[in-house]
């Protein structure tokens, strides 16, 4: 079978890149051609297909410029994207894939891009990574909250939180591009809509979306290329600074907890809101790393007694934490979204209430005077990453998934 994945970024950039990366390795070590579409970019991997990519486009720097009409240009080029379309199309008939799997497409590749397969009898799925299909933001999340407000409702009503970054035209931009897609009923040319966890498929169900049109199918993990050591010292965080992550809510356990050394790894808008807090509340034992190599933050990550995963927005399944469950360390974790399906309470780590920074400095303590706990929840963590998230139960599933639609 020869399959074609599409994501707008080519390099390991978050979630949806490792994922289309180790998806292709999967796909080609079990015998079937993996052909990619992406945009142009000066981070990607090398790919054959270089030349056939969108060409490069930075919304962040477009939108800097004080000139509307080069805004305008950029927003159009947001919701439809003629070049896409046409490369796409000869890309198709230069490849001829079996099936079209879709990761991270739009507003740079944009739905422009599905027409050209069904035109030519060529099935496609799309794995949701976030909530992009009923959330104009794609998060659910504005203000320093989840937010629902769109659910039963138009996109217009996301104006009056203005969730796009806190800024009214951010917003409108992309409600206007969420109802252009609604409107063209660009998801109908979708064959099924896969989710990484059984809480994004009940949420997708719930604003609309048929049942049978989505599915879920766990992101995985080939735990043989982590080396576990099953018990360590201090706290860490892995990821972006950003509001939803709910890194205040860390740095207020840290504050009762001044003995345990406290690790954030990453960057983000929210850096020096959080060194600031830290200042603030003397939190001397917080150590603000920021970008880190892979290598040395697997060792990290590997030598820490426990991640912490404080987020307050609904998490869909994060790499992180499988990556942690195979390092052999335990996870403490928001029982939000679908952190719960892998973060099992009191077995491959443990829970607490979103924001709640008492009961967090809480479930650090009680780790901190159970080693032997952490030692075994490490274990069941490991064991449940090579058993339940791990390459050949994922193939088994989503070889069944293309199964269904290629003939």
């Amino acid at each position: 079978m020869r399959v074609c994945l599409v994501n707008t970024f080519h390099y390991r950039r978050g979630g949806d890149s490792t994922y289309t990366f180790d998806l292709a390795r999967l796909l080609e070590a079990r015998g079937h051609e993996v052909v990619h579409f992406a945009m142009k970019h000066p981070r990607n991997i090398t790919s054959e297909y270089e030349s056939d990519f969108v060409d490069q486009i930075d919304y962040s720097e477009i939108f800097k410029t004080a000139n509307p009409f080069v805004k305008m240009r950029a927003f159009l080029r947001s919701l439809y994207s003629f070049e896409a379309r046409t490369r796409f199309g000869s890309f198709l008939d230069k490849t001829r894939p079996d099936i079209v799997h879709l990761q991270n497409f739009r507003r740079h590749l944009t739905f422009s891009v599905v027409p050209e397969a069904k035109k030519r009898g060529i099935p496609a799925v799309f794995t949701a990574h976030d909530y992009d299909p009923i959330c104009p933001n794609s998060l659910l999340f504005a203000a320093g909250r989840v937010c629902e407000v769109c659910r039963g409702r138009g996109y217009h009503s996301a104006l009056a939180v203005k969730c796009k970054e806190q800024s009214f035209l951010g917003t409108l931009a992309v409600v206007l591009e969420g109802g252009f897609v609604r409107l063209g009923r660009y998801y109908n040319l979708i064959d099924l809509i896969i989710t990484p966890s059984e809480f994004a498929r009940s949420k997708l169900i719930e604003y609309g979306f048929d049942a049978g049109s989505v599915e879920t199918v766990h992101n995985f993990i080939d735990a043989g290329a982590y080396e576990p050591l099953f018990g360590g010292d201090g706290v860490i965080y892995v990821g972006r600074l950003a509001a939803e992550k709910g890194l205040t809510t860390l740095i207020e356990a840290a504050s009762r907890l001044k003995e345990t050394r406290f690790m954030i790894a990453g960057d983000g808008p929210e850096r020096q809101h959080l060194e600031n807090l830290c200042v603030k509340l003397g939190c001397e034992n917080v150590d603000f790393l920021g970008y880190v190599e892979r290598d040395q933050l697997l060792k990290i990550v590997r030598q820490a007694m426990c991640v912490v995963m404080p987020s307050i927005w609904f998490e869909n399944f994060p790499y992180s934490i499988l990556e942690s469950f195979a390092l052999g360390t335990p996870v403490v974790a928001s029982d939000i979204g679908g952190m719960p399906e892998s973060v099992k309470h009191e077995r491959t780590g443990l829970l607490f209430p979103p924001g709640d920074s008492l009961a967090l400095s809480g479930r650090i303590e009680y780790l901190q005077e159970r080693p032997s706990l952490v030692e075994e929840m490490g274990r069941t963590a490991r064991n449940m990453v090579e058993t339940e998230f791990d390459p050949e139960t994922h193939y088994r599933e989503i070889s069944g998934v293309y199964g269904r639609f290629v003939r």
